[in-house]
């Protein structure tokens, strides 16, 4: 049946086709009321009689018809109004209809609550009523505008809501004459206050961020993500020579050393794919006079409100000054190695030029004074004479001396550190220091290093280091076992002194004031090495790199 009334429901009422449906589908329906009894009705009554009859059941199965289509479409009026009712009044926005005169005559629960009233007590108010003075011109020229037959217009007010408290609101106007009658203003009202003071706050973040960028001591610029500058502030200007607007027209790259402009361009790159958020390098810009500017450029990405808007904020800062101090400073400190260097040669030169004085002079007085002795005891000996004590104690004390130089020679400059190489200089001076000291000595010398030769300054640069470790070990460690091995790779001489002392604080000895770890480090560094000091579990060990060729 359901199906049967959507046929003629859907065609427009008082139509032709209409009536033709409705006859069509009340005939239908005498016809299956009647059935088998249509027979006996054509025997028993006149044929006139019957289409009468015919005729007024088909009328009755209308109006039945027509009936139920009527409480149909009241059914659907009443569900389509509560829901209108409902969708007005709870509507996320507030509906308010205002006559010519400005008199509120009808308004839905939101409006009421936006404006702290309820609804019945806001028929027959002057709109105007909740709307702050200074905005009440505002609203005045929006309804001129209407009058003007503007179609629909719209305005930001400031209005009160209840006692105290104001909101501001999006007032959407509209005339409506054919609902409500002539002059009636329909009003849409929308509480904007959040998005009020959030686009306030970001006024003033901006306003903030403006004031830092433009006054910033530091060179500041903006740029999108293809690296095209935006806008740049003062300081940037000065620090380059350029106007702005000659800066913006030039470019980064034109502004960028030719020879940092790769690396610039490698980072701009990376950020503008995402692979980085932010980056700070060094790199050389030129000023309008041609001279390079070192500075600090710190670079990151930046998204507007939206997140879509991307763009890039740099910081330039000048370290032209400082990077000339920089290197005055590192010229200088350069200037002091190779002074300690020349120092170490000409004490080194000393101590050869002291140990063969010693060795050659007072050695051979020694000497002669011993030989002398000799022959005066031997021939007390053989004249039967007494032997004089005194002689005997002058023979022990010159041995004693003639020990004492040659010890002192020995420590000034080991003759088997010129006469059989450093390899074995370094194997006879730690069983030297380990002998006297009461320590367990073990010495292993890789045989490739073994046979490897080197000039004779990294020879004693590498004997005086383990010389003054090893003084360390005995002085402070406390151990009883000392290992030194000494081997070489990749163009490097490694050496490796460790003991199973007490340990050390290795972080505070690689920055001590000790003239003996100074002296060790500045002699690595002298040839491009370095000298580090490591925990292990028992003790301490000293790593020294030292290459085989290279600054010296």
């Amino acid at each position: 049946m359901c199906a049967k009334r959507k046929k003629y429901f859907a065609v427009p009422f008082q139509t032709e086709q209409y009536w033709n449906l409705l006859r069509q589908h009340a005939e239908l329906r005498l016809k299956l009321k009647l059935g088998a009894s249509k027979r006996l009705s054509h025997e028993r009554h006149p044929a006139s009689l019957q289409a009468a009859q015919r005729e007024v059941s088909v009328r009755e199965i209308e109006l039945e018809m027509q009936n139920d289509e009527l409480r149909a479409t009241q059914a659907a009026l009443k569900t389509t109004g509560e829901l209108y009712n409902r969708l007005y009044d709870q509507a996320p926005v507030g509906y308010i209809s205002m006559d010519a005169r400005g008199i509120i005559i009808q308004s839905n629960l939101t409006a009421s609550d936006l404006l702290g009233t309820p609804p019945e007590m806001l028929i027959g108010l002057p709109f105007t009523r909740f709307i702050l003075p200074d905005d009440q011109d505002i609203f005045h020229f929006l309804r001129q505008r209407l009058l003007d037959r503007d179609a629909s217009c719209s305005a930001v007010l400031r209005m009160k809501k209840g006692v105290g408290d104001v909101f501001s609101a999006m007032v959407e106007a509209k005339l409506s004459q054919e609902h409500f009658g002539p002059g009636v203003v329909l009003l849409v009202l929308n509480d904007i206050t959040e998005r009020t003071m959030a686009a306030a706050q970001l006024h003033a973040s901006e306003e903030r961020f403006r004031g830092a960028f433009e006054n910033s001591s530091l060179g500041m610029i903006m740029a999108d993500m293809q690296g095209r500058w935006v806008t740049v502030n003062r300081a940037l200007c000065e620090m380059l020579g350029y106007t702005g607007p000659e800066v913006l027209a030039m470019g980064y790259l034109k502004l960028t050393h030719p020879d940092d402009v790769a690396n610039s361009v490698e980072f701009g790159r990376r950020l503008c794919n995402g692979e980085i958020s932010s980056y700070r390098i060094e790199k050389r810009y030129l000023h309008k006079d041609g001279h390079a500017i070192w500075a600090i450029l710190s670079a990151t990405v930046v998204c507007g409100t939206s997140g879509l808007n991307r763009q890039y904020v740099g910081m330039v800062e000048d370290i032209s000054v400082r990077k000339l101090a920089l290197e005055t400073l590192e010229l200088s400190h350069q200037k002091l190695r190779q002074f300690i260097a020349h120092q170490e040669r000409v004490k080194e030169g000393e101590r050869i030029r002291i140990a063969r004085e010693m060795h050659d002079e007072l050695g051979s007085v020694l000497t002669g004074v011993k030989a002398h002795l000799s022959v005066a005891l031997i021939h007390d000996q053989r004249n039967g004479g007494t032997l004089q004590p005194r002689l005997e104690d002058a023979c022990t004390l010159l041995d004693t001396a003639t020990a004492a130089l040659r010890r002192v020679i020995t420590e000034l400059r080991p003759s088997v550190l010129d006469q059989l190489g450093v390899w074995a200089a370094l194997e006879w001076h730690a069983e030297e220091v380990c002998t006297r000291a009461g320590l367990a000595c073990r010495t292993h010398i890789s045989p490739e290093t073994a046979r490897l030769e080197i000039d004779p300054e990294r020879s004693t640069a590498l004997f005086r280091i383990l010389q003054e470790a090893l003084t360390n070990v005995v002085r402070h460690a406390g151990a009883t076992r000392v290992d030194v091995r000494v081997s070489h790779a990749y163009s490097s001489i490694r050496m490796e002194v460790e003991d199973n002392g007490k340990g050390m604080h290795c972080e505070s000895l690689a920055t001590a004031n000790s003239w003996g770890v100074a002296g060790m480090r500045e002699r690595a560094q002298h040839f491009g090495g370095d000298i580090r000091f490591m925990a292990v579990e028992h003790g301490t060990l000293l790593v020294v790199q030292l290459p085989i060729r290279g600054r010296a």
